[in-house]
């Protein structure tokens, strides 16, 4: 008997947990929340010795030093990276990426937003030094290299040169690896080559001085840039690439663009978290800067609600940082949903319960007052019925009334015995139905006394 309610409450309780589960999932599914696991993962940045793989590769020596593992992946740009990162979701090999605002991701991609860096990327038109343009009417005609095919460079350099204003300049633009089209222009091939990228980038600094260039200042710049909201215009200070040259010779107006951190729908929570504090860690300013106002329509994503607690706290969550074993198998907020899905099955089922019993009682106390009627005042629930000879003087009718009410008796101790054992009942309030199982019993065994006394002789 002990191992048979044993095993009855532990399937019980796993039942409920069950269910509790079940409840957790669908609270949880609305508010987007992810897994959370040690961090192992990739992360797409642009061509090698540009600004954001230098960053990669730091934030990869940060993870390295705290045991994980995060693997800087070059690519040619943002293009290349959103195509990547929607490509490979199914299998989750690329899960993170840089990527500039205004790139174009498809609504359905399931990437969500991270944050933006601090510091934004900038449009710099380069040429050489003894040719400059002044204006955008002195581009007509003008070849220009626009950075390899699928990167970001290339995709906004066509955006802001297919302006309807521009459209009758006639500009020649072609695709070319970075050094290549820096090498063209100091050849004389190019008229300018176009380059997306932080302004300190090391990759800057020496093709400037090996190729004899010089970022190109245009006045009309800013009434093209102001047609785009989610650009805006920054300077280069002059002297940037060579104090002693003086290169450039004098601060320049140039578009800058934010860069943008997305995750792949299949990232779990744990590297999501991670890659916010090794930005964290890395960019002082990131959490400042971030979460972004707004972003470009072509780029319209929803910010990742790990990236939302991050912003608002600085750091990850206490169970994100001290119960990673324990979040590995559900997110914060799914343990939250689950303890409270727990507590209000538990209490509603010892509601229920207390229904049943309610019910139970009410039929037992119906049930007794119609033996009343029959046999007087015998119901008592004490140590001993007593009966007094008019009690016992029952005729016929009444003994097939008693009868029937012994049936009813017998059908309501099952229903209580029932529901006594019933996997719903909470643990514990099996004595409540023991107890009206007693009384019915007492009523049962006192009509059974009744009946077995033979019927008054008729007169």
């Amino acid at each position: 008997m002990t191992g048979t309610w044993q095993r009855r409450g532990l399937l019980r309780a796993m039942s409920i947990l069950a269910v509790s589960a079940v409840i957790a999932a669908v609270l949880s599914s609305w508010g987007r929340i992810r897994d959370f696991g040690s961090l192992h993962a990739s992360l797409l940045t642009g061509s090698q010795g540009g600004a954001y793989y230098v960053l990669g590769s730091q934030l990869a020596k940060r993870a390295s030093d705290d045991g994980h593992r995060l693997h800087v992946v070059a690519t040619a740009g943002s293009l290349e990276n959103v195509r990547r990162v929607i490509g490979g979701r199914d299998g989750c090999v690329d899960q993170f990426a840089f990527v500039q605002d205004g790139t174009p991701v498809p609504p359905d991609s399931g990437l969500e937003l991270l944050g933006r860096l601090p510091d934004p990327e900038s449009l710099l038109l380069l040429g050489r030094r003894n040719r400059p343009p002044t204006s955008f009417a002195d581009l007509r005609g003008a070849a220009i290299g626009i950075g390899p095919e699928g990167s970001g460079t290339a995709y906004l350099t066509s955006l802001l040169l297919g302006d309807a204003d521009l459209a009758g300049l006639n500009i020649r633009t072609s695709y070319h690896e970075l050094e290549e089209q820096a090498r063209l222009v100091a050849q004389g091939s190019l008229d300018l080559a176009v380059y997306v990228m932080r302004d300190d980038a090391e990759f800057l600094r020496s093709i400037i001085a090996r190729y004899n260039l010089d970022i190109i200042d245009l006045p009309d710049l800013p009434g093209l840039v102001g047609r785009y909201p989610w650009l805006s215009l920054g300077r280069v200070p002059q002297g940037r690439y060579d104090l002693v040259q003086r290169i450039p010779p004098n601060d320049k107006l140039v578009p800058q663009v934010n860069t943008l951190v997305m995750a792949s729908p299949c990232t779990r929570r744990a590297d999501r978290i991670k890659l916010l504090a090794l930005l964290s860690a890395e960019l002082p300013r990131f959490v400042r800067s971030n979460p972004p106002g707004s972003t470009s329509s072509a780029t319209r994503l929803s910010l990742a609600p790990e990236a939302r607690q991050f912003f608002l706290t600085g750091e990850p969550e206490f169970a994100d940082r001290y119960f990673p074993w324990l979040v590995n198998v559900m997110s914060p907020a799914y343990w939250v949903y689950l303890v409270m899905a727990v507590t209000a099955l538990f209490n509603g089922l010892r509601w229920l319960s207390r229904y049943w019993l309610w019910r139970i009682d009410d039929a037992r106390e119906k049930i007794e007052a119609e033996v009343r009627q029959i046999a007087g005042d015998v119901v008592s629930h004490g140590p001993a019925p007593y009966f007094s000879t008019h009690e016992l003087l029952v005729d016929r009718k009444a003994r097939m009334t008693a009868q029937l009410l012994l049936n009813r008796l017998a059908a309501l101790r099952t229903r209580c015995e029932r529901r006594a054992n019933s996997y719903a009942t909470p643990m514990g309030d099996e004595m409540f139905y023991r107890f009206q199982q007693s009384l019915i019993d007492d009523t049962t065994a006192l009509l059974k006394s009744l009946l077995s006394k033979p019927l008054p002789s008729s007169s």
